[in-house]
């Protein structure tokens, strides 16, 4: 058989490699199934495998390289333990082979090698507060905000241009009259989302997370995240909770979309005031999902431009950094199991949700409620967002009652 000269593996290869894994299939078996050499089988392999371990991210090296001395058999085809018949008696750190997690990280490595751009975080923060509000609300052109603020606009005007096209910064071509005229390239690999997040993660890794909270150790700290529905249901749940006391804010999306987070935080602010919110959300740990990509919207004050709190992402694949809210995801999922459709749902249910919840004793909080909890830290949070203390034998996990 002819072999293609083409290197890169699709994701249906990797799922192609993954299966034979498991069914226990040679690498030569594999090379011939997908039309590649046994010898990328063992590369794709050895490149995209994972440590599960609670101590390492996924694609740690470190993590990879202590499991691997840990255990002779992971220096030999397959290099993983997918089809290892002592993995479910072993407790040594695991290395597994998956093709969504193994295209996710050849994503992550091959945009990360091809992006180019070379701009700072404090340049992309000094655009949006002083050059995007000249353009989108005073209608100023191109050429006169360069010329009035070249110390900020030090680049080229179209790499001003490439930066708005790839979605750098909040704005879109229809902030940009004359180039509405121009017919815009096909966005062929998807680069515009993944483009977005490389600017936004600077600064925000979770590395800047952990670096920060060392240093700003009495600031308080929330995890936020999102709970779907069924696949046929749009509407799903904002999850925000308050890491000290496990109080979970709970929020009805209509759609997982950044216009709906931005839409909650904005009425978050209005009620509690920016000092109190500034308060309670100082710190915010959030996954990557594209519905939180737009972080200057839960940071930054839109009347004073001040930056009110800060927002960082946690790894691809690591849901562990942000555990507090997954664990407490176990509430919501007792009343509501996975598959179950939130179209029917309203504010008021969901207000209730909240308050059963928050008002559940927790062993880890020697036997004390959220609500308790956050009521002593944060007063004026509780009663500005009307949360109530519910009698304990008032409260009822059937779903019947909602």
């Amino acid at each position: 058989m002819k072999k293609t000269n083409f290197n890169q593996l699709n994701l249906e290869q990797r799922q192609t490699i993954q299966y034979m894994i498991d069914k226990r299939h040679s690498f030569t078996e594999i090379g011939k199934a997908i039309n590649k050499d046994r010898t990328t089988i063992s590369k794709e392999i050895k490149r995209n495998r994972y440590v599960k371990s609670y101590f390492f991210d996924a694609f740690d090296p470190n993590g990879i390289k202590i499991a691997i001395n840990k255990c002779n058999l992971l220096l030999k085809p397959p290099y993983v333990c997918n089809h290892c018949y002592l993995k479910n008696k072993c407790n040594k750190h695991k290395l597994y082979y998956n093709a969504i997690n193994a295209q996710g990280n050849f994503e992550e490595k091959q945009f990360d090698s091809r992006s180019g751009f070379n701009i700072s975080h404090e340049t992309i923060d000094q655009i949006e507060h002083i050059i995007v509000p000249l353009i989108k609300d005073k209608k100023q052109s191109i050429n006169q905000v360069y010329a009035n603020h070249s110390d900020i606009l030090y680049f080229s005007k179209s790499t001003f241009y490439n930066y708005v096209h790839n979605g750098i910064l909040s704005l879109s071509d229809l902030d940009l009259p004359k180039k509405v005229i121009y017919k815009p390239r096909k966005d062929r690999n998807n680069k515009r989302d993944y483009k977005r997040k490389l600017a936004l993660l600077k600064g925000r890794s979770y590395d800047d997370y952990i670096n920060f909270v060392s240093i700003h150790p009495k600031m308080n700290i929330c995890q936020m995240d999102t709970v779907m529905g069924s696949q046929e249901s749009n509407k799903c749940l904002l999850t925000i909770i308050i890491v000290k006391t496990n109080f979970m804010i709970i929020r009805l999306l209509d759609s997982k979309t950044m216009f709906c987070v931005d839409e909650e935080f904005s009425k978050l602010k209005e009620k509690l005031g920016i000092k109190l919110f500034s308060k309670v959300f100082r710190i915010v740990l959030t996954d990557n999902g594209t519905e939180f990509f737009n972080p200057k919207n839960i940071e930054i004050d839109t009347i004073s431009g001040n930056k009110t709190c800060n927002v960082f992402y946690c790894k691809p694949y690591s849901s562990w950094q942000k555990g507090c809210i997954e664990k407490n995801h176990e509430y919501i999922r007792k009343l509501f199991p996975k598959g179950t459709s939130f179209e029917t749902f309203s504010e008021e249910q969901i207000h209730k949700l909240e308050n059963i919840i928050n008002n559940i004793p927790r062993q880890s909080l020697d036997n004390k409620t959220p609500f308790e909890l956050t009521q002593e830290l944060f007063p004026d949070f509780i009663s500005k967002l009307n949360y109530l203390k519910i009698n304990p034998d008032d409260i009822s996990l059937n779903p019947k009652d909602f």
